[in-house]
């Protein structure tokens, strides 16, 4: 078998990624059944929660300064 030239390579590896994106959204080809579960995992909290403390405690002081103190 004749090796894949990288262009067509890179083409077939975005095709790819756009089918699994259309099957994740619901459109397209179901080529494998979803995991309802991990799903909902994903969509409920994001992928996983990173916050910035630095960000959120200059949130609150500013927005605790305007609302008289709190």
């Amino acid at each position: 078998m004749a090796k894949t030239a990288r262009k067509n390579r890179k083409r077939n590896a975005r095709r790819k990624e756009r089918a699994l994106r259309a099957t994740m959204r619901g459109d397209g080809d179901a080529s494998r059944p979803r995991n309802e579960i991990v799903l909902g995992m994903i969509l409920h909290c994001k992928g996983g929660r990173f916050q910035d403390r630095k960000k959120q405690a200059n949130k609150k002081a500013c927005r605790g300064s305007r609302r008289g103190g709190e």
